[in-house]
């Protein structure tokens, strides 16, 4: 019984709304949920029962951003765990035991339960009354044909409802306030809800009162004041009842109002809360609750503890049925691990997300493959990305609003990254109109993450005025706990501010974006994650060692015991004698053997507390090393970082041409550096450099800074391994000097051309970097030996620094390769 405004405007725009995606829950998932089926929720109290379902409806209404409404999101779980959709709606007037009419409407036996009203009398046909109008009324979407069913027969017990109990009367005129809302009559519904809270109040009926304050405030719309004041006085009423699962209940409808209205620390307080609760009345189903958690940090850039309750809400998920939802909590987890910048392990639980897939709840498949697709565009794998957005949505529906206008987005960034800038834009174009009309409240990362994306590709295209109003767009969905999202608004504004020539600007830009990022990616931060998979993947490894081991023991016991009785049947009286004899001989063989053991105990003891010391002393050492030389390349990165700094404002004041190359290659090579010193900071291991990852974010540095457009095409073929840093740091100098010299000097007159990158593994133990392109190539007299160059002479000093051949050559292009043996760990 959510309010339904957000989704009527996207209806009135004329776009595929929610709507479409209630219609399509429905025909799942409406007329079969009971069955009379055995109820599967593991509940036999109808109050846990109610509150699984409205529990369960809340997280998959809040998780889809909307986009399935409440109707839709009740019947889902009623399916799951074989219970009537009325359990949600039903609490004034039935303690849970079925009727006829909710027998025969959970059968979709809808013509059935309309002819049974001929039959029925008084109170009995009341009810009846009641449950048709709830059926038609709660049905998924706002259909007119619906809500004119569900006003009939609401008028029609209305005019019957003045001679039964009251509780009649209120759970109609309830109805009726609902009505009135879907119905757009808002200020209508308003003051027929007041009515009832006042009947209820003057009734002193506690009960009823606090399901009216539910009721009339769920029909409100997010952030109406009224709204939430409504939940905290239905919150008092159920404290002061002591009825335990609404005040669960009703929290949760605080929750979201605080999570709406980006009021993040009331909404942990409140969530941590309701867990307390759910454990001291034995609601097992509190994977939903550290969800939430996970997803709060997560809004607050406190991914540590989001990682943290991603590994709680998964170990919270007890049986088959409640696993039903669980790739959204994969979706999550991949969420997380990707800002943690664990792209393949996130990669990996994304692809658990899209395997949990199932043919009746095909929800949260959109998510998983938006995941997928955007790892696989930051690991440039567009063509990959393309297949799957073309394969997903034929094997299933893109039905909702969000997923139409995200598709666009993700079509968008995958033509961006295969240079079909046109089809990128149209696409670019279609998710910001539609950006749009979507309902501010129900805006989570995604919307603002994509704004970015986008303020890239028009700044790439020098639209700069455009690329600023969406950066700006971007930054008022950005809270100030979004360390990641202010680091990416301001090294955004620096790139915008750099293209505009507003230097000093640019580098007060690019400053502020390293501290966000240095404070989004800190090192405890990292390492407190990668302690928090350790953990989670050892803890379910000793379960299942544990399960073994008891399996294992059972089998053992049932074997003694079977042993036990045939020795006995066998041995009788006649070996009593033999066995006592046998027994003291035992006995006494056991007590020497046990004197030796203690002995050889006890020296190990003393062996392994020493080994124990040395160990620990060494584990001290080792991780003090570590510290200090992750200290040392952090230091190192952020002193390379503010001389470059220096040097590009510097550059900007001379106005000797010679003078201004000399310092830009100067910038390039000391980023080079820089780069390596990153890497390794950031990284766990701290004396080897992944050079594929390395060389990826080189060769994209030195595209971006001679702005090489989109006329020179590079093509690499880099060999998975690890490169000591002591060879990675003249190797990617050397890159770095045969790019630039590529770039500014094969390709004349803004011609296309190409520049290939290989570094293969050239016999055993030794690489070969070869480094070409097709442009004009060297003079034909030109002797590298004898041209007295620093760039070429600096080549040369850092392959005898590998150890290395040195070659160039040119033959349609100039050839460069370099030889030289790798060092090994």
């Amino acid at each position: 019984m959510e309010h339904r405004d957000p989704l009527k405007r996207l209806s009135q725009r004329g776009k595929l709304t929610a709507r479409l995606a209630c219609a399509v829950l429905g025909a799942l998932f409406f007329g079969s949920s009971a069955n009379g089926q055995a109820n599967l929720s593991g509940y036999r109290e109808v109050s846990k029962q109610r509150l699984l379902l409205r529990i369960t409806a809340q997280y998959l209404h809040t998780v889809s951003q909307g986009q399935i409404d409440m109707d839709s999101a009740i019947l889902i779980p009623s399916k799951l765990y074989k219970l009537s959709p009325f359990l949600a709606y039903n609490e004034g007037y039935s303690n849970g035991e079925r009727s006829t009419g909710t027998i025969l409407l959970d059968a979709g036996k809808v013509s059935e339960a309309i002819m049974e009203l001929a039959k029925s009398k008084g109170e009995t046909r009341l009810r009846l009354l009641v449950e048709l109008a709830t059926h038609f009324l709660f049905k998924p979407g706002n259909a007119p044909i619906d809500l004119k069913e569900a006003a009939k027969y609401i008028n029609e017990a209305l005019s019957g409802s003045s001679s039964v109990a009251v509780k009649w009367q209120i759970e109609i005129m309830s109805l009726k306030g609902e009505l009135l809302q879907q119905s757009g009559q808002s200020e209508e519904s308003r003051n027929v809800f007041r009515e009832v809270i006042r009947i209820t109040e003057q009734l002193n009926d506690k009960s009823a009162q606090g399901r009216a304050l539910l009721k009339a405030g769920g029909a409100l719309h997010y952030g109406d004041p009224e709204r939430l004041a409504d939940f905290e006085k239905a919150l008092d009423v159920f404290r002061v009842l002591g009825n335990k699962e609404k005040v669960i209940e009703t929290i949760s409808q605080i929750i979201i109002e605080n999570f709406a209205a980006k009021r993040y620390d009331n909404a942990e307080r409140l969530s941590t809360d309701i867990i307390q609760r759910e454990k001291e009345i034995g609601f097992h189903c509190q994977q939903y609750s550290f969800d939430a958690l996970s997803y709060i940090n997560n809004r607050k850039g406190q991914l540590t503890k989001s990682l943290e309750y991603s590994n709680q809400s998964l170990e919270a998920i007890h049986s088959g049925i409640d696993s039903a939802f669980i790739g959204y909590f994969y979706c999550r987890r991949g969420a997380v691990l990707e800002r943690l910048l664990k792209n393949q392990e996130a990669m990996l639980w994304f692809d658990k997300a899209l395997n949990a897939q199932s043919d009746q709840l095909k929800l949260y498949w959109f998510r998983a493959m938006a995941g997928k697709v955007e790892l696989l565009i930051s690991f440039n794998r567009p063509l990959e990305a393309i297949k799957i957005l073309k394969t997903y949505p034929k094997r299933y529906v893109i039905s909702t609003y969000f997923e139409q206008m995200h598709y666009a987005y993700l079509q968008g960034l995958t033509y961006d990254k295969l240079h079909n800038f046109k089809l990128a834009e149209t696409n670019y174009q279609q998710f910001l109109i539609m950006a749009k009309a979507f309902p501010i409240e129900y805006v989570h990362d995604e919307l603002p993450l994509a704004l970015y994306q986008i303020t890239t590709f028009y700044r790439e295209r020098r639209n700069t005025k455009k690329a600023r109003e969406l950066l700006e767009q971007a930054r008022g969905f950005t809270t100030a706990e979004d360390l990641q999202g202010l680091g990416l608004y301001y090294q955004q504004l620096f790139k915008i501010d750099s293209t505009e020539k507003r230097y000093f600007q640019a580098v007060t830009d690019l400053q502020k974006a390293h501290t966000y990022f240095d404070s989004a990616f800190s090192d405890d931060q990292v390492k407190k994650a990668r302690e928090l998979l350790v953990k989670y993947e050892t803890e379910k490894k000793d379960k299942n060692i544990k399960l073994l081991n008891s399996q294992k023991q059972m089998a053992q016991i049932r074997a003694r015991e079977a042993n036990r009785t045939i020795n006995i049947v066998l041995g009788g009286l006649a070996l009593l004698a033999t066995i006592v004899a046998l027994l003291i001989k035992l006995y006494f063989n056991k007590q020497g053997v046990n004197l030796k053991l203690e002995a050889n105990r006890k020296e190990l003891d003393q062996k392994n507390t020493f080994l124990e010391k040395v160990n620990s002393d060494k584990d001290k050492l080792l991780k003090e090393k570590e510290w200090l030389l992750k200290e040392v390349h952090h230091r190192v990165k952020n002193n390379l970082q503010m001389v470059t700094s220096l040097l590009y404002s510097q550059a900007v004041y001379l106005e000797d041409g010679a003078a201004k190359l000399a310092v830009n290659d100067s910038l390039r090579r000391m980023q080079a550096m820089s780069l390596i010193h990153q890497k390794l900071y950031q990284d766990q291991n701290t004396s080897f450099i992944a050079i594929k990852d390395y060389i990826n974010d080189l060769v994209r540095y030195l595209h971006d800074s001679l702005d090489a457009g989109n006329n020179i095409v590079f093509k690499q073929q880099i060999e998975e391994l690890l490169l000591d840093v002591s060879q990675a740091i003249p190797l990617g100098l050397i890159v770095t000097e045969s790019i630039v010299n590529a770039l500014k000097y094969a390709f004349l007159n803004e011609q296309e051309g190409l520049v290939k990158i290989v570094l293969l593994e050239d016999g055993p133990g030794r690489l070969q970097l070869k480094i070409s392109d097709n442009g004009v190539g060297l003079p034909a007299d030109f002797d590298a030996l004898e041209h007295n160059s620093l760039g070429l002479d600096l080549m040369q000093g850092l392959a005898n620094q590998l150890n290395g051949e040195l070659d160039i050559k040119t033959d349609n292009g100039v050839h460069i390769t370099l030889k030289f043996k790798m060092l090994t760990n």
